[in-house]
């Protein structure tokens, strides 16, 4: 298991298998976070294939809200989480202890925001 949270306010999110630019895409995330007062931070989170269980569990101990999933597993995430209409996806989505799969070909987090139904605070 990686980067628990250290607060319990704190909203976590992740890059989850390899995303291209992931530092950009990371730096993008977290300037986000931060230009609207948010106590979130997106972390990378390495994986393979074999690793996604322990990931997508990691996302109900650490109550992570949302990975951003490489093109590597998007695939191979989708008969593991609850629900998607995709064979496969970008975002897995944590509603509730429900996850959630979409495809939207993009990790700009105004984009992503919208489309999951997520408030920015």
């Amino acid at each position: 298991m990686t980067k628990p949270r250290t607060a319990p306010a704190r909203e976590l999110f992740g890059l989850l298998g390899k995303v291209p630019d992931a530092s950009g895409v990371q730096a993008e995330w977290n300037r986000f976070f931060a230009a609207r007062g948010m106590d979130a931070f997106m972390g990378r989170y390495p994986a393979k294939r074999e690793q996604l269980p322990e990931r997508l569990s990691e996302m109900f101990h650490f109550d992570r809200r949302l990975y951003l999933v490489g093109a590597d597993l998007g695939t191979a995430i989708v008969p593991l989480i609850d629900f998607s209409e995709e064979k496969k996806v970008d975002i897995v989505l944590n509603r509730g202890g429900v996850l959630h799969g979409k495809f939207l070909g993009t990790t700009d987090p105004a984009a992503v925001y919208a489309a999951c139904g997520l408030e920015p605070k």
